[in-house]
């Protein structure tokens, strides 16, 4: 029987949010069954006890999975790239079995712990040539074995048998490669290099692939919790009412809407300034750390320059942000639809809430997308 007759979910734990996705293999493709997101607080997490933050968690998992379109036992999982070591090497091309045996004695020299202290694993992306001589690049991944275990416990005290643990940012590219045969555009000329960029509320993830396969994996310590926590002091509210005041009113000001806004002022344009003005700080190290990691992507790792954007998280809904990160980096932005090469029957999902809520199942489907090749 195979693991999709089992019935097992794509579980995204996030630092906000629980997501889980639930497919069914079909002839052709994948038919969506499931879809469901529940927040973990209205409160930021960040100052909360571990202990307590690990028992909402689980209650959330519970919760979550009580959703008759999501019931499963089996899960796979992710651990956010922020959590993991990734390492991109490159090694003399070898037998499968030759690079098994070197992997553990050559890791040391980039992963800066013991092999004793992390779970490691490893997955061939490529062959390629380089100086007259062939190479294999391999993607690198560690783990410690105290975040493993943590991860571990959670599930479990969730009732969640985990199948596979895979990096939230590899589980994008799954769905990325899912969506790409959908995604021919107009002009008839595709994007080799894409961006993924996923807006969490502690972090956002760049992960830029060629032809699908990831070559740098970055994570940016600003998410939306920063744009929170500043509308939070500039307006004197609980984090609850800022979080809330974000998701009414933020818009981001690009260069065709500020002329626009000048000219109809209202007591809501003025909310919205003063909130733009409140993230602008924020807004704008997340803008010079992508770019960053683009640069080094060009310049270092020597690969095509990127030629799309795909956004996704729950800071993606922020207004224009699409918008102003195009017009800064000179690149096409769009909001990554997770769905597109996805069955879904219209009796069984609301198209308005899926739609509403889609960027923040890309992980999740990606994560569901595994349980086919595990």
């Amino acid at each position: 029987m195979g693991l999709f007759e089992q019935q097992v979910i794509g579980l995204d734990i996030g630092s906000s949010t629980v997501k889980a996705v639930k497919l069914k293999k079909l002839k052709e493709g994948f038919e969506l069954v499931g879809a469901e997101i529940v927040n973990l607080s209205s409160e930021s997490l960040d100052e909360m006890p571990q202990d307590q933050k690990e028992a909402l968690i689980v209650n959330t998992v519970k919760k979550l999975l009580k959703q008759k379109t999501v019931t499963a036992k089996k899960a796979v999982t992710a651990i956010p790239a922020d959590s993991a070591i990734i390492r991109y090497i490159k090694v003399p091309f070898m037998s499968d079995e030759e690079l098994k045996n070197m992997i553990p004695y050559d890791a040391e020299q980039y992963i800066p712990l013991g092999m004793d202290q992390i779970v490691l694993d490893y997955k061939v992306l490529m062959e390629l040539e380089e100086e007259n001589q062939k190479k294999l690049e391999v993607l690198l991944v560690a783990v410690k074995n105290d975040t493993m275990n943590g991860h571990l416990e959670i599930l479990k005290a969730s009732g969640v048998e985990p199948v596979c643990i895979d990096i939230d940012s590899f589980a994008l590219c799954n769905a990325y490669l899912l969506n790409a045969a959908a995604d021919e555009p107009e002009s008839g000329i595709k994007a080799d290099t894409v961006a993924l960029i996923n807006m969490g509320a502690k972090f956002t993830s760049v992960t830029i692939a060629e032809n699908g396969i990831p070559h740098l994996t970055r994570d940016v310590n600003i998410g939306g919790n920063n744009f929170t926590k500043e509308i939070q002091r500039t307006f004197n509210l609980s984090f609850a009412q800022a979080e809330e005041l974000k998701k009414q009113h933020a818009v981001i000001m690009v260069e065709s809407e500020a002329l626009l806004l000048s000219s109809m002022p209202s007591s809501d344009d003025d909310k919205s300034s003063r909130i733009f003005e409140a993230i602008t700080p924020a807004l704008n190290k997340l803008l010079n750390d992508i770019r960053r990691s683009f640069d080094y992507y060009e310049s270092t790792i020597k690969r095509k320059p990127v030629q799309k954007i795909l956004l996704s998280g729950g800071s993606s809904k922020i207004k224009n942000i699409d918008r102003f990160l195009s017009e800064r980096l000179g690149i096409p932005v769009e909001i990554n639809y997770p769905f597109k090469n996805v069955n879904i029957n219209s009796k069984s999902f609301d198209f308005d809430y899926l739609r509403a809520n889609a960027v923040h199942f890309n992980v999740a489907l990606g994560l569901a997308l595994r349980k086919g090749v595990a």
